[in-house]
């Protein structure tokens, strides 16, 4: 349909008009909805407040016609059930069309809404704009390829720690410095002559370095202790041991321990660690639209957003608990070689006697995997920290084992050649299969995180090659946009759409001063103005010539009066097919757009007042009249007096609009009811006198004497108004109509009523307006069209015509 403007103070509910019509071609209404919006819901918050607990009263219907087929469609939605409107005609198309619309609920734009756009972070920015552009996917996208990456990338960490303790224990059996084949083959090659067996020539990945050892015995060897391994590996342990209480490491843990303490006792710090890891915990257990911790229902997307945009609040904890867990990681590995070097040790059964010694290496063994698990884990802070103020201390039943389990190796009787390098070969292989089977888990797990991040940047590289192209026609299309509205004083503008991983910076041209963040340097006016163009250039890169409603709520409350006129040519030169619904609090914007034709002339409607009881009351002359009425029936001359007046103002306003009527001008706009009303009766009266002369000279006698009707019902009506009264001073008279009586002021009302009727249509009560509305005056209509009044003489044909000069040219007379 055509353009329509709803006009009003604020509170006066023009913003209802907008709710209806985004409720009932969506079935939600964006303010009521959506992150930030607390227990506000449109479930509870949409219906009227005296009856907010009958949602079935809380109904839209709306009348539209599908521009493509010109089919008319009725919809009825109640917020009881908004997810199932009565449509009709109910049929599959008809379905599809609301549906698609449904899907884009960005039709409706308002101005807290449009400065995200330009105001917002470059993170908010993209979201905002990708979702406008129904791009969001990509994003939420990307960011899944990420954490999967991250994820695989964060799995080799204790796989590597695997590999290198696996590797040291094969380097310690080989008695060899640096592991790789050559070391190998010559540390096993000697023990393989012992025995008897060909050397090997190459290691491969399925080379047995005990290759050929049990065919040479046909008796199967009992286990025994392998002397030599178990004095390294006790010595292993040991130093270990003496590592954890070395003075230079119990100087580092105190110094770790009391950064921990320093972070912990910062109360914003210790609030925001728990909570972050209680967010984050909550995030892995949404899969159903209600909260995993109250059970309220929720959009489940927009929960996700709530709680990410909490996380994001506590960066700057998380840099800092990053940066100490990093310096937890060397002691964390302390730990576990240490367990390493038990496990190696508790497989050996050295003397019946030192079983006890092996039970409490085991016990031991288990205090440093809960160590190692606190420490990785870092909360509770406090445990880490008790940990470190004791880790150096170890028991001395450990101490004491060690020693006796040294000793027991010691004394156990030297093994011949042949025995300690099958131990040996023994041993090694075993080692062997241990690192190679670590080694095969790392390389698996890095081939998956290499991938899983080659994944992550072709995906980002190639949607940002594609937003990147988007952006670039956007940014053309909002720049010449904003030229249009600015071409007087920023005809070389030009805009900056910078996308990068996540996030869209945004940076305007200033004078040819550089580019700038619009918040810089533009003014309120500016930002409002980019807000549309950049909102008009994505609907038209979305839509194209599927962009045919936009429902734009006070959304240029702040452009400047210089550049309104050219923000309707905008709208009507750009979107000729588009059907622009817009409220205003401003009434001159109301004139801009009715003068440049971008809404007609009774394409609009004014809002005076609002009450909760019967909500918004329009500049409706019978509900006007109804009101001082109803005023005066409760005595209350006073508000209908003052009623009165601000209708007189509004009503003489708007005819001295449509019929012309030179008005001495204000800088402020504030006209007053003496200022208008005169100014108006007497531009109807000379009106009616150039009709009469008009009809007359067409020899219409019929209208000569219906326009003589008119002008003596309105010499009548001014003369009952006390016209002689308010035009010697109507200031005066207009204010003492507060202190008359009920009895009194009816008559007055009922004259003004009268009066206001002369500058009416009978039949559609509209008022008459002079066409057209500049230039030379033709005649006087109504909306209806019934009255239509010429003003235009008849031209004699002895008139001679008066030549026009040309430039330089003098015409005589």
């Amino acid at each position: 349909g055509k353009n329509f403007a709803v006009c009003g103070p604020n509170g006066t509910g023009k913003s209802c008009i907008v709710d209806a019509i985004e409720f009932g071609l969506t079935g939600n209404i964006s303010r009521l909805s959506g992150k930030g919006r607390g227990v506000v819901s449109v479930r509870e918050h949409a219906p009227h407040v005296n009856s907010r607990n009958n949602p079935d009263k809380a109904r839209v219907i709306i009348t539209a016609i599908v521009s493509d087929s010109n089919k008319r469609v009725v919809i009825d939605r109640t917020v009881k059930d908004s997810n199932n409107p009565t449509v009709t005609p109910n049929d599959p198309s008809t379905l599809q069309i609301l549906h698609q619309v449904a899907n884009h609920p960005e039709f409706v734009l308002s101005r807290r809404e449009l400065i995200l756009y330009i105001l917002a972070t470059p993170g908010e920015r993209s979201k905002e704009i990708q979702a406008l552009l129904k791009l969001d996917k990509i994003e939420e996208l990307r960011a899944l390829f990420v954490k999967i990456a991250n994820a695989h990338k964060k799995e080799t960490a204790p796989l590597k720690t695997e590999s290198k303790l696996a590797s040291d224990n094969l380097i310690q059996a080989l008695e060899i410095t640096t592991l790789n084949p050559e070391e190998v083959l010559k540390a096993v090659n000697p023990r393989r002559a012992i025995l008897n067996l060909p050397p090997l020539t190459a290691l491969t990945a399925t080379t047995s370095l005990r290759d050929g050892l049990e065919t040479i015995t046909n008796t199967p060897q009992t286990f025994r202790v392998p002397k030599a391994q178990a004095i390294i590996d006790i010595k292993s342990l040991s130093a270990s041991i003496d590592s954890l209480h070395s003075t230079e490491n119990i100087q580092s843990y105190q110094a770790i321990a009391k950064e921990l303490g320093d972070f912990v006792l910062d109360p914003i710090a210790n609030q925001n660690v728990s909570l972050e890891n209680f967010l984050r915990s909550a995030l892995q257990f949404l899969d159903e639209s209600i909260c995993p911790v109250c059970d309220t229902p929720w959009n489940l997307d927009d929960l996700k957003q709530v709680i990410e945009n909490k996380l994001k609040n506590y960066d700057a904890v998380s840099k800092r608990r990053i940066e100490l867990e990093n310096k937890l990681v060397p002691i964390i590995t302390s730990l576990q070689s240490l367990q390493n070097s038990i496990s190696l040790i508790k497989t050996y059964k050295l003397t019946p006697t030192t079983s006890a010694e092996i039970q409490k290496l085991a016990e031991f063994e288990k205090q440093c995997v809960s160590k190692t698990q606190t420490l990785s884990a870092f909360f509770p802070v406090a445990s880490s920290i008790n940990i470190l103020d004791h880790i150096h201390e170890i028991p001395q039943e450990i101490t004491d084992a060690i020693v006796k389990l040294s000793a027991s190796a010691s004394a156990m009787p030297e093994p011949t050649v042949q025995d300690s390098a099958r131990d040996f070969l023994t041993i090694c292989q075993e080692r062997l299969e241990v690192y190679r089977s670590a080694q095969r888990r790392l390389r698996q797990a890095d081939e998956k995180a290499k991938l899983t991040d080659k994944i992550s940047t072709t995906y980002a590289q190639v949607s940002n090659a594609i937003l990147n192209d988007i952006y670039k026609q956007v940014e053309q299309q909002f720049s010449e946009f904003y030229r249009v509205i600015n071409h007087d004083d920023e005809p070389g503008f030009s805009a900056q759409l910078l996308p990068s991983a996540g996030k869209l910076g945004f940076d305007v041209d200033f004078y040819g001063k550089g580019f700038f963040p619009p918040g810089a340097y533009h003014s309120e006016g500016h930002q409002d103005g980019m807000g549309l163009c950049l909102y008009l250039a994505l609907m038209k890169h979305i839509s194209g010539k599927g962009f045919t409603l936009a429902v734009l709520d006070d959304v240029l409350m702040s452009v400047d009066s210089g550049h309104r006129r050219e923000v309707c040519a905008l709208l009507s030169q750009y979107f000729p097919d588009t059907q622009f619904v817009l409220t205003t609090h401003d009434q001159v914007w109301l004139k801009h757009m009715k003068t440049v034709g971008l809404i007609g002339q009774n394409a609009s409607i004014r809002f005076r007042t609002w009450n909760v009881n019967i909500g918004p009351t329009e500049w409706e002359q019978k509900s006007v009249w109804d009101e001082i009425d109803s005023d005066l029936q409760k005595d209350d001359v006073r508000s209908a007096a003052g009623l009165l007046r601000h209708f007189l103002e509004y009503i003489f306003g708007e005819a001295c609009h449509r019929l012309r009527a030179p008005v001495e001008f204000r800088g402020d706009s504030q006209y007053q009811v003496g200022d208008l009303m005169p100014c108006a009766v007497l531009s109807l009266q000379n009106l009616y006198k150039e009709a009469i002369d008009a009809a007359t000279s067409w020899g219409n006698t019929q209208l000569v004497q219906e326009i003589t009707d008119r002008k003596n019902a309105l010499a009548s009506a001014l003369t009952t108004a006390g016209y002689d009264q308010w035009q010697i001073n109507g200031t005066i008279h207009f204010h003492e109509w507060d202190n008359l009586s009920k009895q009194d002021f009816a008559p007055v009302v009922e004259a003004f009523k009268k009066l206001i009727q002369n500058f009416n249509c009978p039949d559609c009560a509209c008022l008459f307006e002079i066409l057209p509305d500049r230039g030379h005056k033709k005649t006087v209509k109504c909306t209806c069209g019934s009255t239509n009044i010429n003003l235009e003489r008849k031209m004699q044909p002895d008139t001679p015509s008066i030549p026009v000069p040309q430039q330089g040219e003098v015409v005589g007379t």
